[in-house]
């Protein structure tokens, strides 16, 4: 979570702000939207406000779904917290290893000086009920040390499996927290990190780059009229489409919502294009019905926004220009690819 330790002064101005504009939206001050707006009001996170911004203004308004994913993606995902523990554990186990071997060395140290005390001795003793005693001294401290060493052994093997274990629970929470639930994409998190990945081999390398950004068309429709369940249908079946038809190292993300992403690593911009225009027919070629009922859902279509990477990009700048060519060809009426080439020249697939 981000860091709230504000002034009293501070702190009362954020919270008026907040109160009146949730009173002008006419939505709840419950934790979910009050803390979304107290973080739009700090204005700490461009891509918070942006999503916020999107989401009031979007048909359906700021629905406390579309608020849970937004508090979800920027403030609390679970599977961090779940990560946390995971990590905090793996720290504890190495620690009392540490110690363990610690204790473990000045146990062999002590035994180590018993032998060289017990050779002196027996060096200049020549009694034998010295020797015997001197003998059975040192019996007794290698019994002891073979005591602790198998000890040492076996906590040493369940501190392995432990670490294993933990180790693999700390990977999932990683892969978790950037991945969608519902399509077993990757989610915002995890395109954020690899367009930013992406950006750096571009600039080390000179590897260019597009970023594909789309929508349905339409999908409060589909929600509407058949309900939310089959609206996650269409959104799986999308998923499955878009991932069915890219290729290597492509990848593809549910951005939010009903809009996805596709990374396109060694692609010129006309090539961005072209794949945006496979994914457009190949959606628009499709005719979806219930596997249950057999009942005909009609057509789908998308709409598709491409860029490309500029020498100045940031994730935010390169995501804006897709998204605009995302809006201009929904303005322009929907199923269609528009992209913003480098020199953010807007081009539609007539200008190629």
């Amino acid at each position: 979570m981000f860091d709230y330790t504000h002034d009293q002064a501070q702190s009362h101005e954020v919270l008026r702000l907040v109160l009146i504009e949730l009173q002008a939206l006419n939505l709840p001050p419950n934790p979910i939207y009050f803390t979304l707006f107290y973080e739009r009001a700090l204005k700490r996170d461009a891509s918070l406000t942006k999503d916020l911004d999107d989401a009031i203004n979007a048909e359906a308004g700021l629905t406390i779904d579309r608020a849970q994913e937004i508090f979800d993606t920027h403030l609390l995902n679970g599977s961090l917290k779940e990560m946390g523990k995971a990590q905090t554990a793996l720290l504890r186990v190495v620690r009392n290893l540490m110690m363990q071997m610690l204790t473990t060395g000045n146990e062999f140290s002590n035994y180590a000086a018993s032998l060289g005390d017990f050779m002196r001795k027996i060096d200049r003793s020549d009694s034998i009920e010295d020797i015997r005693s001197l003998t059975a001294e040192i019996i007794d401290d290698s019994r002891e040390i073979q005591r602790s060493t198998k000890d040492t052994s076996l906590q040493l093997t369940s501190a392995g499996d432990e670490i294993n274990r933990l180790k693999e629970e700390l990977e999932t929470a990683r892969r978790d927290a950037r991945t969608d639930p519902l399509t077993g994409l990757a989610n915002r998190r995890g395109l954020n990190e690899l367009v930013q990945q992406r950006i750096q081999v571009y600039l080390q390398d000179k590897v260019p780059f597009c970023l594909i950004l789309s929508d349905i068309d339409f999908f409060k429709r589909i929600n509407d009229n058949y309900g939310h369940l089959v609206g996650d249908k269409i959104l799986r079946f999308v998923a499955r489409t878009l991932l069915a038809n890219v290729k290597g190292q492509d990848t593809v993300v549910r951005f939010g919502g009903e809009e996805f992403a596709i990374v396109l690593p060694h692609t010129q911009f006309e090539g961005g294009i072209a794949v945006a225009q496979q994914l457009r027919s190949k959606i628009a070629g499709a005719r979806l019905r219930l596997a249950e009922s057999g009942r005909d859902l009609g057509g789908l279509t998308m709409s598709f926004g491409v860029a490309c990477v500029h020498v100045s990009d940031t994730p935010d700048s390169i995501l804006r220009r897709a998204d605009d060519g995302l809006m201009q060809a929904k303005a322009q009426g929907r199923d269609q690819v528009v992209g913003q080439a480098c020199r953010d020249e807007a081009l539609s697939p007539e200008d190629l």
